[in-house]
């Protein structure tokens, strides 16, 4: 009974739509640029009648099950050229959410029409966007960040942001299986390029054809091979670590990375780009919600800071924090408001607080020291342009670093701090490396009295 409600939950339950318009939005913009830089400035020559295929030539390809196209070999230059507009306003319409599955559908089938005319300029990343519009066709996808939601609430027509699981379980399904047997192909024995040798990172490096930058084609095959057969694990166990959601977040963040790194050293036009679309739909929709700062029903998302007034440390992280945070997205708290926080973090005591930064999101998960920090950078914008730090903060290795660092400098922190005040430097060395007992804690809080009462004297004195 558990197994067949759970496999109904899979495929047919609501989710929140955030997630299938943010594919809708990077697909739109891979399409549009795929015809502006590729397919305008070549169109006579890739699909024209008198181009590298005249008419005729590829009547056997066409004439396949399955191989159909609007434009057929003796399409003129004209044709060709409305074809190609029709899919620029596609784009557009994709990205901006204006006639959403209309414009999915003919996207689709316009792009199929180019493709089959000309199957030859063909790589990955041209039908995996094929593919990708197809799954956009069949989602719901202007349920969140479009004009049609916007002007269907000006109309009086309030759709609730939840789309059916099935098309999202359908594409994030082709991109498991595209990964899987993708490194199945890769262990073939004998295969160029040699992945279980691992040379294979090393030679694509070395292809002149593909390659970026030249200098890598003096260094040894021998440096690449970590990284080739820890990408052909990766590629292999994909559908796994996404599955379980503890392990998701750094398969993603691995995957990133690659696709980034392919992007920086081989020319795979927008293949990258297009893999990366896909990711989206594995997202949290709390956190492209938490990056957006604002909830489906339009409510402002504020992501809660709670820290330890008495500790120039912290008073020092709050600072860097409010400096970053360009689009007002933080509150802070003092952690020593004991009412606000048991109500706001219940189950957490106040001597966890002590030990670390706590970060409350709208959606009530907590997160405590490195995870708290790491739970900011959706919001940071900062963030969005380093994010290979993004990525690397969920990798297993670097997370546990961080972990580590952070409980060093927590326990530690009195030696990087300067107090200017009694109180400050008693509270320090209260916390410096002891444990936090019910002792500690009575002194604390004896600590923040004096703390508390001594701020309104200061604040009179210096007026």
């Amino acid at each position: 009974m558990r197994l067949g409600r759970g496999f109904l939950d899979f495929w047919f339950a609501r989710l929140e739509a955030e997630p299938a318009a943010a594919f809708r939005v990077t697909l739109g913009c891979v399409l549009m640029f795929d015809v502006g830089v590729t397919f305008l400035p070549h169109l006579d020559q890739w699909f024209g009648p008198q181009g590298l295929y005249e008419a005729g030539e590829l009547d056997w390809w066409l004439a396949q099950p399955g191989r159909w196209s609007l434009l057929d070999a003796h399409s003129d230059l004209a044709a060709l050229r409305w074809a190609a507009v029709g899919l620029m306003v596609a784009a557009y319409g994709l990205i901006f959410g204006l006639g959403t599955r209309l414009c999915a559908l003919a996207a689709f089938v316009l792009l199929t029409s180019f493709h089959h005319r000309n199957p030859n300029i063909l790589n990955a990343g041209d039908i995996l966007l094929r593919s990708g519009l197809f799954y956009l066709a069949l989602m719901p996808s202007w349920r969140a960040w479009s004009l049609d939601r916007l002007l269907g609430r000006r109309l009086g027509w309030h759709a609730a942001p939840l789309i059916k699981a099935w098309p999202v379980r359908l594409a994030q399904i082709q991109l498991c299986l595209l990964y899987l047997f993708t490194g199945i192909e890769k262990c073939r024995p004998g295969l160029e390029g040699d992945w279980l040798s691992g040379d294979a990172v090393g030679r694509s490096l070395r292809f002149v054809t593909i390659a970026r930058v030249d200098w890598f084609s003096g260094l040894p095959l021998w440096l690449g091979a970590p990284v080739t057969w820890l990408t052909l694990a990766w590629e292999l166990a994909f559908g796994l670590l996404v599955l379980w959601q503890r392990t998701r977040p750094a398969a993603l963040a691995f995957g990133v990375l690659v696709h980034a790194g392919i992007f920086a050293t081989m020319e795979v036009t927008h293949f990258s780009f297009t893999i990366l679309a896909f990711y989206w739909l594995f997202v949290p929709a709390s956190v492209l919600m938490d990056m957006r700062g604002q909830s489906s029903n339009g409510e402002r998302r504020l992501l809660r800071v709670f820290y330890d007034t008495m500790c120039p440390v912290c008073n020092r992280a709050r600072r860097t924090l409010q400096r970053l945070d360009w689009l007002g997205r933080l509150r802070f708290e003092d952690l020593h408001d004991r009412p606000l926080c048991e109500a706001a973090l219940p189950g957490v005591t106040y001597a966890d607080q002590l030990r670390a930064m706590y970060v409350l999101r709208p959606d009530g998960r907590h997160f405590a020291g490195f995870d708290a920090l790491r739970a900011l950078m959706p919001v940071l914008p900062l963030f969005w342009m380093l994010w290979p730090l993004w990525m690397l903060a969920w990798l297993p290795g670097f997370s546990h670093l961080g972990r580590a660092l952070y409980r060093y400098i927590a326990r530690n922190r009195f030696m990087y701090a300067s107090c200017d005040s009694e109180v400050c430097s008693l509270h320090l060395k209260l916390l410096a490396g002891r444990e936090m007992d019910d002792e500690v804690v009575r002194q604390v809080v004896a600590l923040h009295e004096r703390f508390s009462k001594s701020r309104p004297q200061a604040a009179a004195s210096g007026s």
